[in-house]
């Protein structure tokens, strides 16, 4: 009897710890697996930041409403015109036991300048540092080459790693381990079980206030995301078509559409092409003039977007609200062509990736149809994630006129990020008008926010009229989730699980 009785209780308890289990755990269908995986430095796409901004952190962040905020660093501020000084969190801890301070702060930057790191992404986040120097254990002096207004924007992108494990694993085995002092750790990439798993970190300085589990299901059809939330695997999903909208609120479930501070666009390049017709303003503001975006903002994209005239959204610093899209106007881009050499048209090509908005094919499809009615008939060529980035990092981008790219506001809630990469100071740039350099300059040395801001919209003004992309339009992340989830807390580049919570 006192067996059967033990046996029961057994039961009961496990049953009750595997119910607990599951109310903490949160189950998400993403678009794919973290391209890069635990790279820190290799990749700002958002399905990566959903697991890099979770195990890893940085010395700032931004907030869900694009505020700089403290990370790894409590405070910041300029001691001289090249210097800031950031005063660091006390009693951090990596999840292998390693201390983070200063020091770590300096490894990490020192390895990013290094010839090493030729080949991260992130990289060129540091470029124009010139030192870090240690006050103290939790004391830094950041040494700039020339006045940065917006470091400490900048280092919301540099996550913080564990110096022995990084020197011991390298690239490629941190990778596979990443090792941080973030909400959650890595127990599974899930590259033979489907399935991407994190789980709360004991020893972090933002401990989960409920999720403690956190699973990752890779769809990279948007109905199978669809289908997973519809049928209860997952309790979140996201990456649908706007054609999906509709259906899910009918069926009782959750959605949430915010603009991303990211612009949709097609970058026109005048570096390395010598010769090519798009050194010519004119036929840029062709382009321009030519592509339908409200037809992409209100037909393909149903609404969910808005077509627009510049490299920004409203509440990114810089934004110009005088800017207006260009008009769609067949007949004045047909003007231009004739009036650059091009009355009898031209044949340009465009390499093109398909990830990020969901209708990315059916939107570059529209782009090549309207361009052939003003007499531009544009190849359209595919390249994989990771090509693209090798092409982007190193500006080897062939024969290729046109880039797929975005003006990305999101990692820094700033234009000049965006403003940077379509610079003549872009490692391997593909757009470069010398001209507008000393605005950037200036932009970049001006400690006062009011008249910072001034210049960077005068910079966007500018850039409107000299056509660096087709400007197409802001991109759109739209969630769905169940009744269990209480809501979703969406910052700049990824959710933040920690905050969320699940109706019990």
């Amino acid at each position: 009897m006192v067996m059967m009785i033990a046996a029961r209780t057994f039961v009961f308890m496990s049953l009750m710890l595997c119910s607990a289990a599951q109310a903490s755990t949160l189950r998400l269908a993403s678009a794919s697996l973290p391209p890069g995986f635990g790279n820190p430095y290799g990749s700002i796409a958002q399905s990566a930041s959903h697991t890099r901004t979770t195990i890893l952190d940085a010395l700032t962040r931004l907030s869900p409403d694009g505020m700089l905020q403290p990370a790894l660093a409590l405070s910041w501020q300029p001691t001289d015109a090249r210097t800031w000084r950031f005063k660091l969190r006390p009693d951090v801890v990596f999840s292998n036991g390693e201390p983070f301070n200063g020091a770590t702060v300096r490894t990490v930057i020192d390895w990013l300048k290094s010839p090493a790191a030729s080949a991260q992404l992130l990289a060129s986040e540091v470029r124009d540092i010139a030192e870090v120097r240690l006050i103290d254990e939790l004391t830094v002096d950041i040494i700039t080459a020339k006045t940065d207004a917006v470091l400490p924007k900048r280092l919301t992108m540099i996550m913080m790693v564990p110096p022995v494990a990084w020197a011991k694993l390298g690239v490629d085995g941190f990778t596979q381990t990443p090792i941080g002092t973030g909400s959650y750790v890595l127990k599974d990439w899930g590259q033979t079980t489907g399935k991407t798993v994190i789980e709360a970190n004991p020893t972090s300085w933002r401990k989960p206030q409920q999720i403690t589990r956190v699973e990752l299901f890779p769809q990279k059809d948007p109905v199978s995301r669809v289908q997973a939330l519809t049928s209860g695997r997952v309790d979140l999903t996201q990456g649908f078509g706007p054609e999906d909208v509709a259906a899910l609120k009918e069926q009782g479930f959750r959605v949430h559409t915010e603009q991303e501070p990211q612009i949709m666009a097609l970058a026109l390049r005048n570096v390395g092409n010598v010769g090519k017709p798009l050194h010519d303003i004119r036929v840029r503001q062709a382009l321009n003039y030519a592509v339908d975006k409200s037809a992409i903002a209100d037909v393909i994209l149903r609404g969910t977007a808005q077509a627009v005239g510049q490299g920004a959204i409203p509440g990114v610093t810089g934004y110009n609200p005088a800017i207006k899209p260009y008009a769609h106007d067949t007949a004045k881009a047909k003007a231009l062509l004739a009036d650059a050499g091009y009355a009898n048209g031209l044949a340009l090509t465009a390499s093109i990736q398909l990830a990020g908005a969901t209708e990315a094919a059916a939107i570059y499809q529209k782009v090549a149809a309207d361009l052939a009615e003003a007499g531009v008939k544009l190849e359209l060529r595919p390249v994989q994630g990771p090509e693209w980035v090798r092409r982007y990092s190193t500006g080897d981008w062939g024969d290729a006129d046109i880039i797929s790219s975005t003006w990305n506001g999101a990692s820094y809630h700033d234009t000049i990020r965006a403003i940077e990469t379509y610079s003549c100071r872009k490692p391997g740039a593909f757009f470069c008008i010398p001209e507008i350099e000393p605005l950037i300059d200036a932009s970049g040395v001006e400690l006062d926010t009011v008249k910072r801001e001034r210049l960077l919209q005068d910079i966007m003004a500018r850039y409107h009229d000299l056509a660096p992309s087709i400007f197409l339009v802001n991109l759109t992340s739209v969630y769905a989730h169940s009744a269990r989830v209480k809501g979703i807390v969406l910052g700049a580049t990824g959710l933040w699980f920690e905050q969320m919570q699940l109706v019990e």
